[in-house]
């Protein structure tokens, strides 16, 4: 994550992509995404397969605050907005890792009820991935940990060309349910993309 930025480092006009996709852009956040991150954040159903930073509901002020927190020089946390409204639909980002977790980053994604199903997410992870590759050199892996009870996010993680690598047992709980996380993954050298 970004150093948090002060509210006047909060861009006030869309940064430039750094994917440009016909159905989405992939982008850093400014300061005209509140409303639109809001409405598509607002769910418990996509609230339930987070962790419990991320807010329900999510209120404007809410998106504001996570907004502050990720704009930045250097932006890990992206926007995922329709190419015609700029809207947001979703998110995707990276958690980086230090001492001899380096060169490992971590995925994760969130996206908005009205666009599941359409292959959006993923092709998100997989433009989002092929970047992380592409700008950061140092990493060699990324990762991703998907709660066992969601299987749409195990498919999506499938599909965007990651090996299932394992399963850690009864390792998260959420709203008072324990889950086992599956843990998925790829590498540099052999990532491939999407099937």
């Amino acid at each position: 994550m970004a150093d948090p930025a002060t509210p006047s480092e909060v861009p006030t006009s869309p940064p430039e992509p750094i994917v440009k996709l016909p159905r989405f852009h992939i982008r850093c956040w400014y300061a005209g995404d509140v409303e639109s991150t809001a409405r598509e954040a607002n769910s418990p159903n996509v609230a339930k397969w987070m962790s419990n930073g991320f807010p329900h509901p999510y209120t404007p002020e809410k998106a504001m605050n996570w907004i502050k927190s990720v704009s930045g020089p250097k932006c890990t946390s992206f926007a995922i907005c329709d190419p015609e409204t700029n809207a947001v639909i979703g998110s995707v980002g990276f958690k980086t890792s230090s001492d001899i977790w380096y060169r490992t980053v971590e995925i994760g994604y969130w996206l908005g009820e009205a666009h599941w199903g359409k292959g959006i997410a993923t092709e998100a992870v997989v433009a989002a991935t092929r970047w992380v590759f592409e700008n950061m050199p140092d990493v060699l892996r990324v990762s991703s940990h998907v709660f066992s009870g969601n299987p749409g996010s195990a498919r999506v993680m499938e599909k965007a060309g990651y090996e299932f690598e394992g399963t850690r047992k009864r390792d998260v709980e959420k709203n008072g349910v324990v889950w086992d996380t599956l843990v998925y993954c790829t590498f540099k050298d052999t990532y491939e993309g999407g099937k």
